[in-house]
């Protein structure tokens, strides 16, 4: 039976198993709808060793959250203590979008007009943005790998960026319950023009960054990282909204492409998935 643990949740059913798998996280893990995690146990490809896992991970989560004096380190250490991480083969990890949130995505303030996408980004706000993300995503990495560094060999530790999405305003609707939005309120404070042609460009921009400058260079210079890039698969076109359900997160439809294309062949790679049979 697939299943997802959420952090406070005991072991001992016996109709579900053992998870094997320690997933740390922010919504793309949690979402209350669907989420990447929820795709992937589910997945009829996922082998039936892999579709338990373990969660920490909250909506709203910050990568700094779960290292060091962070609110959610003390359950990461939980599980990595001995009695749990040894049933833990592999490790997922996602994050960064709301740390960019929290700084208004490093854009500088009320740029004259006319201004290009490249032009609104503080070069020396985004540096340190991807500096405080290095540093939180090396130090929980490097938390797992001394855990589990008994092994023979480091398990795979897979880290995912984001697609790129469009800022229009659409935040969490679910019940009672209301969330964001995050990108178009971030721009508004910075002064950004509602040009969505502009807008779009500096999503857009804002998502390489974080692949090509942190995500990319950090797991070709740690062995064990892997690298998912989930960036170009859901469409920008009039038809977005079936695969966008809000600024931040994918519809179900979105999450299981994004899987497919990006997630599914490094899962291959390391025997967590299996290719059908010709």
């Amino acid at each position: 039976m697939p299943h997802i643990y959420k952090p406070e949740e005991r072991w001992d059913n016996a109709d579900i198993g053992y998870p094997s798998a320690l997933a740390i996280g922010d919504s793309w893990f949690w979402y209350v709808n669907n989420n990447i995690l929820g795709t992937m146990i589910n997945h009829r490809a996922l082998s039936d060793d892999h579709r338990n896992i373990q969660l920490v991970g909250y909506n709203g989560a910050r990568l700094k959250d779960y290292v060091g004096d962070g609110k959610y380190a003390d359950t990461v250490e939980h599980f990595l203590r001995p009695g749990f991480v040894e049933v833990f083969s592999e490790f997922y990890i996602s994050g960064a979008g709301n740390d960019a949130v929290d700084v208004d995505l490093a854009l500088r303030d009320h740029c004259p007009p006319g201004t290009d996408a490249d032009g609104w980004v503080d070069g020396d706000g985004m540096d340190e943005m991807l500096f405080r993300l290095r540093q939180a995503l090396t130090r929980l990495i490097a938390g797992i790998r001394f855990a589990k560094r008994d092994k023979p060999a480091p398990p795979p530790i897979f880290v995912h960026g984001y697609d790129y999405p469009i800022p229009d305003g659409r935040g969490f609707e679910f019940g009672l319950i209301h969330a964001g939005p995050w990108l178009a309120p971030a721009m508004n404070r910075r002064g950004v023009p509602a040009d969505t042609a502009l807008r779009d460009e500096i999503a857009r921009n804002l998502i390489d960054r974080l692949n090509d400058d942190l995500l990319r260079p950090l797991a070709a210079s740690i062995p064990g990282v892997v690298y998912i890039d989930s960036r170009g698969i859901l469409t920008r076109d009039g038809t977005y909204r079936d695969y966008w359900a809000n600024e931040m997160h994918p519809t179900n439809l979105g999450f299981r492409r994004i899987f497919e294309h990006a997630w599914l062949p490094r899962l291959f790679e390391h025997g967590i998935a299996l290719r059908p049979s010709p």
